[in-house]
């Protein structure tokens, strides 16, 4: 649906508003006034001369500049709703085509998406070796949300990006042990106490990496 819908619409009501108008009379009477008729006066004892009639034309042509009124907001009430409906529905695929972009996705018909996406964190975790086990599995997951945010898929506006990157590893058919394995370790990395991650710790979330990758 284009945009400019809407538009046409309002021509068209707009030039229905002119043909009604345009067919309308004046309401203004225009009976020919013969001479003498209505001199009367009470000095000569003539009767007062009556009011002229209310022309019908008045409320016909009242009643049709309603009723185009009516049919012009309707005109514009169902352009919205198709412009709104169109819009919903293109949402929609867009949001459908983003899912399925890391399904098969291959660069270079070398690997797919989700071995990319451990060794890169893997990398990431080896570089931080020698310092503080809890930066390297916090390095080793703000990789995969990296690599997660690269694919286009949407992020829903409830999801957290660490809800979002495991629904994404998940939609890969990732190890659903080693990733919640994984996220745990990262959960008490980033928000637990210091110290709390352990160089065990570290061992086993490059493990978990390496099942996922």
């Amino acid at each position: 649906m284009k945009v400019r819908l809407p538009v046409l619409l309002a021509v068209a009501a707009f030039l229905l508003l002119a043909v009604v108008a345009a067919r309308g009379s004046s309401g203004i009477p225009t009976g020919v006034v013969e001479p003498g008729a209505g001199s009367g006066s009470a000095a000569s004892g003539g009767a007062p001369p009556e009011a002229p009639p209310v022309s019908s034309d008045v409320f016909g042509y009242g009643a049709g500049v309603v009723i185009v009124l009516v049919f012009v907001v309707a005109f514009f009430g169902l352009a919205i709703l198709l412009v709104a409906l169109s819009g919903i529905r293109a949402r929609r695929h867009k949001r459908a085509r983003q899912r399925g972009i890391v399904a098969d996705e291959v660069v270079d018909g070398a690997e797919p998406w989700l071995a990319r996406a451990g060794k890169r964190a893997l990398l990431e975790l080896d570089s931080k070796v020698g310092g503080p086990p809890s930066d390297a599995v916090i390095a080793a997951w703000v990789q995969l949300e990296r690599s997660a945010a690269e694919t286009g898929v949407e992020r829903q506006p409830h999801q957290t990006p660490t809800e979002f990157t495991a629904a994404v590893l998940a939609a890969q058919n990732a190890d659903a042990e080693a990733l919640a394995t994984l996220r745990k370790l990262y959960h008490r990395a980033r928000f637990g106490r210091p110290g709390g991650v352990t160089d065990d710790d570290a061992v086993l979330a490059r493990r978990a990496l390496e099942q996922i990758a």
